[in-house]
């Protein structure tokens, strides 16, 4: 736990931490016998340990003696803020929705396929393991369109992420089907008409074609059809509990003037206990080509690229005023923050004490300066003045 410590003398900060006092009331002597009762003589203050904060800036810089590599302070202004909030806007991660559908026995038509409201075990267990299951209703995560406050296109659906990637699914069998009032099922259709990539889990015994499901924006469909060497009536007698037992064939098909993008375009057989994954990171690599493609073929930037380039871009803008009141010729090399080449930062009073001793990474000549060297680690006086 640390804690700031303001004194009017001193215009730095001081963190502190607490220190364990436990055993000053209590301490055992030699014999081994322990003195309850302390005369408070005895009883020498702890000065609680000191933590500079140029010591946290330098776990988090690589090298704070270069000017370029220090932080600066942003000017309050409109034009500061409008930067500051289009860089806000910036997704953290990099986000794709990926359709899901389901065509059962003998369906070849748009309507009967987007009306399926549940599919066989093996469709279920598959979307199962393609993520975590999401509550829709008051959901932070971004949904890619999906209704998050009155459950109008189901109440969850499924979605994977890691560090920098985020996934959601747009599952047509857990989407409410009204064919009363939508037997067209267009409520579903503006999901899947609008995602670059469709999963298709194709247990309708015959091929299936691309344009079964047109839309403007899918540009690959991923199907997977049970393996039927063994004759159709058979893939729907097997033993579900058993994945490793169970093989479906995965095939990635491109929308017309598309190259093929996959070795998946060649017909692979993947088991049951595998399928999830492997049709989750070939829709992961297809969605991504996809975002390429339909903004000209370009180069692929993540929104960490975006965001980074952002802050250079910032930084750029202001750094021309940027003023340092320290000696830059006093200033600590970035060599001297690395010992033996090991990528380990030192901390600032080790490198202080090493400058004040006469040692020298890079040689063995006297430092001289310590004003300067000093006024180099001051943070506060980074803005200028």
């Amino acid at each position: 736990m640390f804690s700031v410590k303001l004194d009017n003398q001193d215009p730095y900060p001081i963190f502190e931490s607490a220190a364990d006092t436990s055993n000053i009331a209590g301490n055992e002597d030699a014999s081994g016998s322990r003195r309850d009762n302390v005369e408070s003589s005895e009883v020498k203050e702890i000065k609680p340990p000191t933590l500079m904060p140029s010591h946290i800036i330098m776990q988090l810089t690589p090298d704070i003696s270069s000017e370029g590599a220090r932080p600066i302070l942003l000017p309050d202004d409109d034009t500061t803020q409008r930067a500051l909030n289009v860089f806000d806007r910036i997704p953290v991660v990099d986000f794709h929705k990926i359709g899901v559908v389901y065509i059962g026995a003998g369906q070849t038509t748009e309507e009967d396929i987007l009306s399926n409201v549940m599919g066989a075990s093996d469709y279920i267990e598959f979307v199962d393991g393609l993520g975590e299951l999401l509550p829709l209703k008051g959901s932070t995560v971004n949904t890619g369109g999906l209704d998050r406050e009155m459950d109008l296109d189901g109440a969850y659906t499924y979605h994977w992420n890691d560090k920098v990637t985020q996934i959601i699914f747009h599952v047509v069998t857990m989407m409410p089907t009204n064919l009363k009032h939508d037997p067209r099922s267009t409520s579903k259709k503006r999901h899947i008409g609008n995602d670059f990539v469709n999963i298709i889990f194709n247990n309708s015994g015959m091929p299936f074609n691309f344009d079964t499901i047109p839309g403007q924006f899918n540009f690959v469909n991923i199907v997977i059809a049970p393996e039927a060497r063994t004759g159709f009536v058979a893939t729907r007698t097997k033993d579900y509990e058993n994945l490793d037992t169970l093989f479906y064939r995965v095939q990635l098909l491109c929308k017309p003037g598309i190259p093929e993008i996959s070795p998946a375009a060649d017909i692979k057989m993947i088991s049951g206990r595998n399928l999830s994954a492997f049709v989750r990171n070939l829709a992961l690599n297809a969605s991504v080509f996809s975002q390429v493609y339909s903004e000209g073929g370009s180069e692929h930037i993540p929104n960490w690229r975006h965001r980074l380039r952002a802050i250079l871009q910032l930084r750029e803008r202001h750094s021309n005023g940027f003023s340092n009141s320290g000696n830059n010729n006093n200033m600590i090399p970035a060599s001297s923050l690395i010992k033996n080449n090991d990528n380990r930062r030192i901390s600032a009073a080790t490198a202080i004490s090493d400058k004040s001793a006469g040692v020298d990474e890079v040689g063995d000549s006297p430092a001289n300066g310590m004003d300067g060297l000093l006024e180099s680690y001051d943070f506060s006086k980074w803005g200028g003045a």
